[in-house]
């Protein structure tokens, strides 16, 4: 027999420690899992830049099937200041994401001088960088949805074809 609601929804709440780099939240419909992958500023002697990225998993319970359901959504915002022989550029870049994906993507760099910010604080030194998977948020969500007997909502191509 499947765990209520309640408990389906504890099961990923209980997930949270503090090793973690993103955090799961109770919302009404069932958790979101929030993770600012990228907040991080540097400059070197000919530029600057920043990056910020925020992705959220909405993980929406449906108690009367006892299934459940992502709604991925994805921010990330870019600046970057240049100056150089062609002279100096600005580049600003902000773009948005929402549906489904599976992703993995890093960043690694070295500056003058270089701030990253995560759930564990500032920290400043010579060199940045970011290590983002959507499967490291998902993975242990659908876990404990499983051990909690709740099953993924099966979507349009799934029920017509049975799979």
């Amino acid at each position: 027999m499947a765990a209520s609601v309640d408990e389906a929804r504890a099961s990923i709440l209980a997930l949270n420690t503090d090793e973690l780099p993103f955090v799961y939240e109770p919302t009404t419909d069932g958790v979101v899992g929030r993770w600012n992958y990228a907040n991080q500023k540097w400059a070197t002697v000919l530029g600057a830049g920043s990056i910020d990225a925020e992705y959220a998993l909405w993980i929406i319970l449906d108690p009367a099937t006892t299934t459940w359901r992502f709604e991925e959504h994805e921010t990330v915002e870019q600046t970057q200041l240049s100056a150089g022989g062609d002279g100096i550029g600005v580049t600003y870049e902000r773009s948005f994401f929402k549906g489904r994906k599976k992703e993995f993507k890093f960043n690694l760099g070295a500056a003058l001088a270089a701030k990253v910010t995560d759930r564990r604080g500032d920290r400043v030194g010579q060199t940045y960088g970011y290590r983002f998977s959507t499967d490291d948020i998902k993975q242990p969500a659908i876990e404990a949805l499983t051990a909690a007997g709740w099953s993924r909502r099966k979507g349009f191509w799934s029920r017509l074809f049975g799979g």
